[in-house]
């Protein structure tokens, strides 16, 4: 075994060392620029009055089968001046996915209950969120459903905002799902109205260099010590659906931590005044160099499975003399479950 171990440690050891210059896209509206150390940035302080709102959601999927799935979806907000908290908001709303035939085809079907919303429906071959060859799971609608739903809040929140002001989503702002730049192109058109800068931080992302290698770590062992800093430019974009400058950003000079962040660039904007803000709000112990406003939004948009689990009892509850009907659908699907719940037992 340990020899094993020693392999796999050699092996990782010499891809690693293949670092790259430049980071990987594969589309041709995407063009990297090489890597240079000049392209790092000191986050200059800079004093401003202008709101940041934060906005993030969760969802969790209350009762499934292979034909319909009920989900508890969650946005939550809050909305920070000189870095402390002047308003928040919940809203939660439940979704009932369900197949129908359209034209010989399966689509799902989404309802609402305690949103006003219409309707949505989506094919389930949709190629922008299936997985390889098979038919979308019905249960990743709920997903779709909840970012486009991130969307809706951050344009509503538009009005309570001024000039200047900052819409902070998690995630990116690229268009990648069907019917998404439709939202997406609400939000940018009131931005654009006001003067709202929308942008977004990723926790997780995905980029690389041109050899493979992961582009954060790449860039961090070039960094500058000990400033918060942000490494621009590292790509120009010419692509419709993805109307941003990107940045690499680390936002608290100790932490461990870098994140891609991306600015709607139709709108002006004074990219030392937008980090610095963000800057003041990363200085929490917890997650040190991640913006609090986000952690206090994933905390309570986030669905627990205590909670879901408790939903869960109370649906079946009430579906009185339907419930054996209602169980049959659901034991279809569930069997995975059951083999889980054996080995914890174990």
């Amino acid at each position: 075994m340990d020899e094993i171990i020693s392999k796999i440690v050699e092996s990782l050891d010499f891809n690693l060392k293949e670092k790259g210059s430049y980071a990987q896209f594969n589309d041709s509206s995407y063009k990297p620029i090489k890597i240079d150390n000049n392209n790092f940035h000191e986050i200059k302080g800079v004093v401003s009055n202008n709101k940041i709102v934060f906005i993030d959601g969760g969802n969790a999927e209350i009762l499934k089968a292979s034909n319909f799935s009920l989900q508890l979806v969650r946005i939550y907000y809050s909305i920070y001046q000189k870095n402390k908290k002047i308003a928040s908001k919940k809203q939660e709303f439940y979704v009932l996915i369900n197949t129908i035939n359209k034209d010989e085809e399966i689509v799902y079907k989404t309802e609402f209950f305690g949103l006003n919303k219409e309707k949505i429906e989506f094919n389930s071959f949709d190629e922008t969120i299936r997985q390889g060859r098979h038919r979308i799971s019905i249960s990743s609608i709920g997903n779709v459903i909840r970012r486009f739903t991130e969307l809706e809040t951050a344009r509503k929140m538009i009005d309570e905002l001024n000039g200047g002001d900052i819409v902070l989503l998690d995630g990116d702002l690229k268009a990648s799902i069907t019917n998404e730049a439709n939202y997406l192109s609400d939000l940018y058109g009131k931005a654009l109205e006001k003067n709202i800068i929308i942008s977004a931080l990723s926790k997780t992302n995905e980029l690389f260099t041109e050899k493979g290698n992961a582009l954060i770590p790449v860039l961090k062992e070039l960094e500058p010590n000990s400033i918060p800093w942000y490494y621009f430019p590292l790509v120009e974009i010419s692509n419709n659906s993805h109307q941003v400058d990107t940045y690499i950003v680390k936002l608290n000079r100790n932490s461990r931590y870098i994140f891609k962040f991306e600015i709607f660039n139709k709108v002006s904007y004074k990219i030392d005044e937008v980090l610095t803000i963000l800057k003041e709000n990363s200085s929490d112990p917890v997650f040190l160099g991640y913006p609090y406003g986000l952690i206090e939004a994933d905390k309570f948009a986030r669905v627990a499975n205590s909670e879901r689990d408790y939903l869960k009892t109370l649906f079946l509850t009430k579906l009185g003399k339907n419930s054996e009907k209602i169980a049959n659908y659901l034991n279809a699907i569930n069997a995975h479950d059951i083999l889980d719940s054996m080995a914890y037992r174990q």
